[in-house]
């Protein structure tokens, strides 16, 4: 998914200034000729987190969602990729790892939670790890 909405962010650069498919420019290159960098995929990251925050810490329905299991057998094929694996995900790095339960607890605290949020919007985007989800 994050290798599509990288895609996508160029292909709107392209077309917010004209450069024609023919003119065989590189993302790169286009990104240097708009002076712009890639924002989309921060920003989602950064409202992402923001609304777990805010409804982790109130008593709600789509609060008993994140942290409830469904009764039943799971679907036939590639399991559907969760919104609480895609945010652990994006938060761990290898220097620092935290549980879902440690993602949940630290969701409490409002302004320990702001800061994570500055941390992983300003860590530089791993580019090579925008591949299919696995």
């Amino acid at each position: 998914m994050e290798k599509r909405l990288l895609t996508v962010e160029t292909r709107f650069l392209r077309r917010i200034f004209r450069t024609s498919w023919t003119a065989k420019k590189t993302n790169e290159e286009v990104l240097r000729l708009t002076d712009t960098d890639r924002s989309l995929l921060r920003l989602l990251r950064k409202r992402q987190m923001e609304f777990f925050g805010h409804i982790n810490r109130h008593d709600s329905l789509e609060k008993l969602m994140l942290h409830g299991k469904v009764e039943g057998r799971r679907a036939r094929g590639r399991q559907r990729q969760t919104f609480m694996n895609s945010l652990s995900r994006f938060i761990n790095t290898p220097s620092k790892s935290l549980s879902k339960l440690d993602i949940f607890r630290q969701t409490e605290d409002r302004e320990a939670w702001k800061s994570l949020i500055v941390d992983v919007c300003t860590r530089p985007l791993d580019y090579s790890k925008t591949r299919p989800d696995t």
